[in-house]
């Protein structure tokens, strides 16, 4: 990497470090590899990349189904409306359309809401730390690129959308956003609780306003892989999806944002889930799926209630979350500079 530094261009934009060597050397073209981890446990898979492109935030950071709570959300909004109670829907219909831009607006964060009891349960569960191996300005605004995505993500959630890990004492003045699939900003009442949690939608313009907020102390985390990695995700197996996923890098540029890597220890070891190696037919029907709905649809399990056979709770396995490593990361300047946190 040191050798790298004097790359041509490197002093220029050294955001060309964070490409593949082929496409520092031919200018940034548009191809890239896909980095893969394995452990001795299980051996993953390649990855079939589909030409998301970097065209809309949306496409870099995708929900895997849909959350139980949305559903119940959906449900009593639709219930309420055969009920003498019918109006608290109409009311809430009107509130929903004149506050319709506040996911793109940086939401409304409630520290109550991430505050609360049961964050440190789930904490506990598995358990979920957070490490922090450099300081954060808290007068800049950063964008956090997070990988793995895993089948669900708790980690992401339980550091950046709940302070049951301690985010605001090892960060102190920096306010995390976790980017979310715009879909789900649009059921009723569950919208509310996305926000108060910190999350935002994935549109380029909700992360152009975390970005560009006067002041600094913010900070917008993007799930790199998304919903296709989860495809990838199983014990043992750290697959990144990078390849036409590197739009969030323009964006942190074209901001003067600098960016943090997060790497989640231990999110792909919650499931098992079924063998869909790329070329095979159950692979194909997902990559179908996912293309076509902008969800994945991962085959998976873990342990029950009162046996650890079979069942869809996740395996009590440790997530230890490294935020800031030991990777290079953006300052913007004239000219930029590259610096190790």
């Amino acid at each position: 990497m040191l050798s790298a530094l004097n790359a041509p261009g490197c002093r220029r934009h050294p955001w060309l470090l964070l490409l593949p060597k082929e496409e520092r050397e031919g200018g940034g073209g548009s191809g890239g590899g896909v980095g893969q981890r394995q452990s001795q446990q299980r051996a993953g898979g390649g990855s079939s990349m589909p030409r998301a492109g970097c065209k809309s935030a949306g496409s870099w950071s995708k929900g895997t189904g849909g959350p139980e709570p949305g559903q119940i959300s959906l449900v009593v909004f639709i219930g309420l409306l055969f009920t003498r109670f019918w109006f608290f829907s109409i009311l809430y219909s009107i509130w929903w359309y004149l506050d319709q831009d506040k996911p793109r607006q940086g939401g409304r964060c409630s520290k109550a809401l991430q505050s609360w009891v049961m964050w440190k349960h789930m904490r506990d569960y598995f358990p979920i730390s957070l490490v922090k191996t450099a300081e954060l300005d808290p007068s800049r605004n950063y964008l956090a690129g997070f990988h793995p995505q895993g089948i669900m993500a708790p980690g992401a959630f339980v550091n950046l959308c709940t302070e049951s890990t301690g985010f605001s004492s090892l960060f102190p003045g920096i306010r995390p956003h976790l980017i979310m699939l715009p879909f789900w900003f649009r059921v009723p009442f569950f919208r509310e609780y996305l926000m108060m949690g910190g999350l935002v939608t994935s549109d380029k313009e909700s992360i152009a306003h975390i970005l560009n907020r006067k002041g600094g102390g913010n900070l917008a985390a993007i799930i790199i892989g998304g919903a296709q990695e989860a495809l990838n995700a199983r014990p043992g197996a750290y697959t990144l999806l990078l390849r036409n996923r590197k739009g969030f890098i323009k964006l942190a540029l074209l901001h003067g944002a600098a960016l943090v890597p997060m790497f989640s220890f231990g999110e792909n070891d919650l499931f098992d889930q079924v063998e869909n190696s790329p070329g095979s037919w159950l692979r194909w029907i997902q990559d179908k799926l996912q293309k076509t709905t902008s969800f994945s649809f991962p085959l998976f399990h873990g342990r029950g209630i009162f046996q650890y056979s079979f069942g869809f709770i996740p395996y009590r396995q440790p997530i230890t979350t490294v935020a800031t490593a030991h990777l290079w990361v953006l300052q913007w300047g004239s000219p930029l500079q590259c610096r190790r946190p």
